[in-house]
């Protein structure tokens, strides 16, 4: 589905999250979990968003959808700003908004049957009730491969990937416009990796769905994703389509987890240069001063200790924030 009007906009996004620390003296300690993000995402579309475990891409798909306060920024659905509105305001927004979470087992109510979790959301918007309701969950059964007979049974009775695909089903449930898949295969095996993913492409034609695809695994981003955003200790470093990026990615960050990608022909994987990065993640809390990646580049400057990089297009719909474009 190609269409160029944008559904989604994120501008200067960001999530802080602030703690009390000490007893006697207070004080004030501020995880800034997602800090400036901007981007976009046009309808029929799918983002997807990488980086590495505690950068902020879950938050920031949480922060979209309100289920964290935003601490600033513009979250603009439809041209509409839903950043700022009360929780009533927000509610015929949450059924055009659904979220897939990362596991599972966590994300359903191990109380309820299959059938009572994915007609919950049905009931929270009044949009069916009786035979109807009953008949729409079979048929969201059917759509994610499983069948009607599993809709009386609990979650625990499942496997991860059947779990995975009813988490899926409860997300349809509202015939939602917006998902955001928060590492959905993450914590399943490779052959079911590829059931799901394959499942998501097939609803996304049929449906018409926009995704924020969040995940940690390259090269299944590139097969899933259309444009792909990299996300360091908070901050977007660059954003491309998904050819452009892996073919000529410009940060530096970008250029070392594209070669940590494994290549299964042993002869080209011994051939190729892993970037090896130096160092640990610093911490949010205390992020360094300028660009966030200067500790751990190897093509670091003075200018980057002292000036952030600004986030600017530097090729058609290619964005980085890096001072070596400035060259």
């Amino acid at each position: 589905m190609e269409d160029n009007e944008i559904l989604i906009e994120v501008k200067n996004l960001k999530k802080y999250f602030v703690k009390n620390k000490g007893l006697i003296k207070k004080q004030l300690e501020i995880t800034k979990a997602v800090d400036d993000v901007s981007f976009y995402i046009k309808k029929g579309e799918t983002l997807g968003l990488v980086g590495e475990s505690g950068c902020g891409k879950s938050t920031t798909g949480r922060t979209i959808l309100r289920l964290y306060e935003p601490t600033a920024g513009e979250i603009l659905y439809d041209g509409k700003d839903i950043a700022k509105l009360s929780r009533e305001e927000m509610l015929p927004y949450r059924k055009k908004m659904q979220m897939i979470f990362q596991d599972p087992y966590a994300s359903l109510n191990a109380r309820m049957t299959v059938s009572d979790i994915i007609g919950e959301p049905m009931d929270i918007h009044h949009l069916a009730s009786g035979k109807e309701r009953q008949q729409k969950i079979y048929d969201l059964l059917d759509t994610v491969g499983l069948n009607k007979d599993h809709a009386a049974r609990y979650p625990h009775e499942f496997s991860g990937g059947q779990r995975q695909r009813i988490g899926i089903a409860r997300s349809l449930a509202v015939d939602p416009e917006f998902i955001i898949c928060d590492e959905p295969i993450s914590a399943l095996d490779v052959s079911i990796q590829a059931q799901v993913v394959n499942m998501l492409e097939d609803l996304q034609e049929e449906r018409g769905l926009t995704y924020l695809f969040i995940a940690h695994d390259l090269s299944m981003v590139k097969h899933i994703s259309d444009r792909v955003g990299v996300m360091y200790l908070g901050s977007l470093v660059e954003v491309a389509s998904s050819k452009e990026l892996y073919a000529n990615p410009v940060h530096p960050y970008t250029q070392a987890l594209l070669s940590s990608i494994p290549i299964p022909d042993p002869d080209i994987a011994e051939s190729s240069k892993r970037i090896v990065l130096e160092g640990d993640v610093p911490s949010p809390v205390n992020p360094p001063s300028g660009c966030k990646f200067r500790t751990r580049c190897r093509y670091a400057m003075d200018i980057c200790k002292e000036e952030t990089p600004v986030f600017k297009e530097v090729g058609k719909e290619h964005f980085a924030a890096c001072h070596l474009l400035d060259k």
